[in-house]
């Protein structure tokens, strides 16, 4: 029974993985939650640390596995940025427990934090010692990011680390295209598990990124988050990514390019096993968008409208998330999409849309037809809510739960009290969080918010916000 409990520990503690305060807080119930706990904390702790710009913490922990020697070779070469300050080694190799490393440059971290200027040799001494501790005790790292805005292109990561002995199991990397080639030939020769790949910064031709793209045995998810350079010919490098990508056509099951599509928009067509497609604001020949067929796509995420009514028709029904971002829209292009959505999306469990006027009675056939719909979000300006609340009223989905309404609305209380009664009969807590107008009274409909999360109506976290 105990390992039984034990197990059910860690499934719960790793749901929080993302929560640190609360996984500090699990550290200090007993010992047995400390020892579950602290390989989940730490497994990603230097992206926690660097994203929350606690770069002292983070250098005072790591030089305190400075060796003696190392301690004395820093000062021979006269690095004197106050030591006293390094901690003794901890009892616990925390290091050792971390799976996901980020590159970037501790010189420059360390000129910041203690106001000083180093020197050349100075700035490689450091960087040696500082990445021979991570990789010396970091034995089986999962993912990689050469991506953060400190990290530097002047020294070449491998001449700190045995990449066949720590990075040969790696599942996950990200980085930007101006990284030496070299670095992306050392890795492509041995890391040929990565799963999750994301592209950052503007595009540059690099024969080593392709390789390394090329060398992957079962790449299922790809990110392209650069922007379009002036400096490098643009379609040539389309074309390049374009078929370093296309011998993973039938792995390849998630295609996010949340700014611009870096390949043909015709290769999609070659993912065969798509389930998830984000397409970005800058997106070229989107008026192609119709030749695209993806029959298993289940997630779809666009900033425009052009021809996406006719990429909804060519699924396979198995679409389950809708997400459509665009400000100002005509109400004719929109309720045809959303009708097409009804018709050939049947397993829809969220849905993202622009809502304008006249949408109304196609949104009724919406709510009446998808019965898997659990979370819906409009984004509009400008607009009566109650008519928007009198159409959940009338048509709601037994399964929703969650109702966002964003953008500028206008409320009557007594509308929205007699949505709140109507839902109470459902005995089905609700998440609502809507856009209220600065015409309307915050106070008033806070109020009515408090009483029916009191009353076991609305969930804790739903909120009323004020333009």
């Amino acid at each position: 029974m105990s390992e039984l409990i034990l197990d059910i520990l860690v499934l719960i503690i790793e749901e929080l993985e993302d929560d640190y305060n609360t996984l500090f807080n699990c550290l200090l119930v007993n010992s047995i939650w400390c020892k579950t706990t602290i390989p989940i904390l730490w497994k990603n702790y230097l992206n926690y640390a660097l994203f929350k710009f606690k770069y002292v913490s983070l250098i005072k922990l790591f030089f305190s596995y400075l060796s003696e020697e190392s301690k004395i070779l820093m000062n021979e070469n006269g690095i004197d940025f106050n030591l006293s300050f390094i901690p003794q080694k901890p009892l616990i190799n925390y290091i050792s427990f971390i799976k996901s490393i980020v590159i970037f440059d501790i010189s420059k971290v360390i000129e910041i934090c203690f106001n000083i200027k180093l020197l050349e040799n100075q700035k490689l001494i450091i960087e040696k010692e500082f990445y021979n501790i991570i990789f010396n005790q970091c034995s089986n790292i999962k993912c990689l990011d050469l991506s953060h805005e400190f990290y530097e292109n002047k020294y070449d990561m491998v001449n700190y680390i045995e990449i066949k002995d720590h990075l040969s199991n790696l599942v996950e990397f990200t980085c930007t295209q101006y990284i030496d080639e070299k670095i992306f030939d050392a890795l492509a020769e041995i890391c040929v598990n990565i799963k999750k790949l994301e592209i950052r910064k503007r595009n540059k031709d690099n024969n080593g990124l392709f390789k390394l793209i090329q060398a992957q045995r079962q790449l299922e998810y790809f990110c392209y988050k650069g922007k379009k350079s002036r400096t490098h010919d643009w379609d040539v490098f389309c074309k390049d990514m374009s078929e370093a990508l296309i011998k993973h056509s039938n792995t390849l099951k998630h295609f996010n390019a949340p700014i611009r599509l870096c390949i043909p928009l015709i290769t999609l067509n070659s993912f065969i096993n798509l389930e998830t497609l984000m397409l970005g604001y800058s997106t070229n020949y989107i008026n192609d968008l119709h030749l695209i067929k993806l029959p298993k796509l289940q997630y779809l995420k666009v900033c425009y409208l052009t021809k996406v009514r006719e990429l909804i028709q060519n699924t396979g029904g198995f679409l389950k998330r809708i997400e459509i971002y665009k400000p100002l829209v005509e109400a004719e292009e929109i309720i045809k999409i959303i009708r097409v959505v009804y018709q050939h999306c049947p397993q829809l469990e969220y849905f993202c849309f622009p809502f304008v006027d006249k949408v109304g009675d196609i949104l009724e056939e919406l709510l009446l037809k998808c019965n898997d719909l659990k979370k819906i979000i409009m984004n509009g300006y400008y607009l009566d809510g109650d008519i928007l609340l009198k159409i959940l009223i009338k048509s709601i989905s037994k399964k929703l739960q969650h109702i966002e309404i964003n953008g500028d609305w206008k409320f009557s209380v007594k509308e929205l009290e007699e949505f709140l009664n109507n839902w109470k009969e459902r005995n089905c807590l609700l998440y609502i969080k809507f856009d209220l107008s600065s015409h309307c009274s915050k106070k008033e409909f806070s109020d009515i918010f408090h009483k029916y999360i009191d009353d076991g109506v609305l969930d804790r976290n739903s909120c009323i916000l004020n333009n």
